[in-house]
């Protein structure tokens, strides 16, 4: 044990930040859930409701960050240092907002066909999302057995990677079979969101291991 974690070790550590990340992280599942229920569907209605749905959870995420800040603000003692707290709450957060950001694009663009590979990605999130959700619960024990947690920042490193080779590969074939300027900017843009959902979820993983590197 390095001197910096046996200290760590004898001092109390107030735990209420690891629920609020838990419950954001659940949020983020949901969130991506429905997104991927929301590209499957055509029925412009049903978009609508499921759009109002993942928009109410991307502001319950907003509203869990605030109450993280608030709390880091007013805590003596974080369970670890409070610059990777803000940066492990600002890239959970990314991750929905590019969640809602996709969907959002989808309903405002609203192009003539929504490409089978989108809804690949989609699901590419969804285990994104479930990935950090099982890494999340294993914040209180990182200091024990960090090694669940690891194994889920290395499935949202695996996951990105799949997310990169299927936007590489769909914008090769878009740029191959789609004439219509308008469309292929349209699409390009809404697959673009879903891209950089991976990406984030990815960068949470690396934020996860360092705060592992750090007190583990």
């Amino acid at each position: 044990m390095s001197l910096n974690s046996f200290f760590a070790s004898l001092l109390p550590k107030e735990d209420k930040f690891f629920p609020q990340f838990q419950a954001m992280s659940k949020q983020v599942v949901a969130g991506a859930d429905l997104f991927t229920e929301f590209v499957s569907t055509t029925q412009h209605d049903k978009q609508v409701e499921l759009y109002t749905k993942i928009k109410s959870i991307e502001t319950e995420c907003d509203h869990i960050v605030i109450r993280i800040y608030d709390e880091l603000s007013a805590s003596f003692i974080a369970p670890f240092d409070r610059e990777d707290i803000h940066q492990l709450c600002g890239d959970l957060d990314d991750v929905m907002d590019n969640i809602n950001d996709a969907a959002k694009r989808i309903l405002l663009y609203n192009p003539k066909t929504i490409p089978n590979k989108a809804m690949h990605m989609a699901e590419i999130i969804l285990e994104c999302a479930k990935a950090i959700n099982a890494a999340f619960a294993e914040l209180p024990h990182l200091h024990s057995h960090p090694h669940i947690a690891i194994e889920q920042c290395a499935k949202l490193h695996d996951l990105e990677h799949e997310g990169d080779d299927v936007y590489d590969n769909f914008v090769k074939e878009l740029f191959e079979t789609e004439h219509d300027a308008v469309e292929l900017l349209k699409i390009k843009e809404i697959m673009q969101s879903m891209e950089n959902a991976t990406d984030m979820a990815n960068h949470v993983g690396k934020t996860l291991l360092i705060i592992i590197a750090k007190y583990a």
